[in-house]
């Protein structure tokens, strides 16, 4: 019996691959230079796609910049030099090129030697004195061009018909970088979107005006503002990878979206949240389940839950017992430090699911001999079957967050009904399993009626008010 246990536990830790909506931009890596009116990355072309970022916008840097990396698809930022070194290497940190507009010499001895910062001046400054400062790469000058073969023509663009009319001439011969384009309130239209398509199509590097916010907007706003525009283009996704809803929360059972339960185990279906490469979690020398795994951490009002299962696409967790039935909590994702949007989501008593086989819909159950449930190995009339779910609800007596269910089974509060086949059967016990986390097993007398050739017949567990919604079949004879 433990072994089919083990099997329908096993499915908790499945994984769905969901495909990105647009290619992850490789990160710069230096050094850049300038050759034939192209910016080359280690001797590849590359366009800088980023965000301007002002002082006022670096509260928390390493969280502002990963959002700009990991959750908008960007391999640029631009700043001020007032920011300073820290905010500079902060973004470094973050596999973006960094812009540093406005330097002097101070910076241009500081920084001119690193193969991913471009040094930006204007165009009353020798580009004799930052060379001699010692600065060695590409140098972006904002005003008329230089003769000189490492230097980017800066530009201040806005959107409209002629948006790249007066770059003309430079276009092909020096490479281009608009520095400040766009505008950084009100609502934008296609316009912007052709902008960004003249940019991709003639080669243009650019940089959008800075936001005050980098929170990507809900969806009730009523018209797409440039963070908006952005993050369609470089995701495909009005919201930017990773980000966060609460359609794609749903019971780890299987169904679809799903309210929160207190000790259930549910998914979180995310993109670019967790790592690449998929880890499984293991009990810690306190006996529980880690509240971060691989520099991934969901938190529930503030709190981490326990973790099962972590990638980039799926992330499956406990949800702890604390959580209230009947209030929200504020959910929210962290990946490498990276953090989603907050999003407030509702809790239930209960919302079951039973494990299956999700290649045929057929629920995991152990018949009364031992046996798997199968179209080879059907269950009788009037015998026993065990089935296992979650999202049961609370159970009696103490229970702590990510901890295994102790040796005397914690039985569900709520009372549960099954039907098999559109006929009640009797349950004769719901609750955990010893030595699992959030799994509920259920005991279920199937009707008797007279023995006929084995069929799937539909499988319904109800608790409380709520019933399972995911289809799932009993073979039956």
């Amino acid at each position: 019996m433990i072994r089919w246990i083990s099997r329908a536990a096993a499915f908790v830790c499945g994984t769905i691959l969901l495909e990105a909506h647009a290619p992850i931009l490789p990160p710069i890596v230096g050094p850049l230079t300038v050759d034939a009116g192209r910016l080359l990355d280690r001797g590849a072309p590359v366009l800088l796609r980023g965000m301007n970022v002002t002082v006022d916008g670096l509260r928390q840097p390493r969280e502002t910049f990963g959002i700009l990396r990991v959750r908008w698809n960007l391999n640029a930022v631009r700043l001020p030099a007032a920011a300073g070194a820290a905010a500079v290497q902060a973004a470094l940190d973050s596999q973006l090129a960094v812009v540093l507009a406005g330097s002097r010499e101070a910076e241009w001895r500081q920084w001119g030697g690193h193969p991913r910062v471009l040094l930006e001046i204007a165009d009353n400054i020798d580009i004799a004195a930052v060379r001699a400062s010692g600065a060695r790469h590409p140098v972006i000058r904002v005003g008329p061009g230089v003769n000189d073969s490492q230097v980017i023509y800066g530009a201040r663009l806005t959107v409209g018909e002629s948006l790249l009319e007066p770059l003309r001439p430079q276009l092909g011969r020096v490479p281009v970088l608009a520095v400040e384009w766009g505008a950084s309130t009100g609502c934008v239209n296609e316009s912007t979107f052709l902008a960004l398509l003249e940019f991709e199509n003639q080669g243009v590097s650019w940089i959008a005006a800075a936001v005050p916010d980098y929170e990507p907007p809900g969806e009730e706003l009523a018209c797409a503002d440039l963070r908006q525009t952005v993050i369609q283009w470089t995701t495909g996704d009005p919201s930017g990878f990773g980000f966060l809803r609460a359609d794609a929360i749903a019971n780890a059972a299987g169904g679809p979206a799903a309210p929160l339960v207190p000790g259930a185990l549910m998914s979180v279906f995310v993109e670019q949240l967790g790592p690449e490469r998929p880890a499984v979690a293991r009990l810690g020398s306190n006996g529980q389940l880690p509240r971060e795994l691989e520099g991934t951490r969901v938190l529930f009002d503030g709190v981490p839950a326990p973790l099962l299962y972590v990638d980039a696409y799926q992330i499956n967790l406990q949800t702890p017992y604390e959580l209230r039935p009947g209030e929200m909590v504020t959910v929210q994702v962290f990946g490498l430090a990276v953090p989603s949007n907050r999003i407030r989501v509702p809790v239930a008593e209960a919302s079951p699911e039973l494990f299956q086989d999700f290649a045929t819909r057929h629920v995991v159950a152990v018949n009364q001999d031992g046996s798997r449930n199968s179209n080879g190995s059907p269950a009788a009339p009037g015998s026993v079957v065990l089935l296992f779910g979650t999202g049961a609800g609370d159970v009696a007596g103490p229970r702590q967050s990510g901890l295994p269910a102790g040796p005397v089974h914690p039985v569900a509060l709520l009372p549960s009904r099954v039907e098999v086949g559109g006929e009640p059967a009797e349950v004769l016990f719901a609750g955990e399993v010893p030595g699992f986390i959030g799994l509920t097993q259920l005991n279920v007398r199937l009707p008797e009626r007279t023995p006929r050739p084995p069929r799937a017949e539909p499988v319904v567990w109800t608790v409380g008010t709520r019933s399972s919604r995911s289809p799932v079949t009993l073979w039956v004879r």
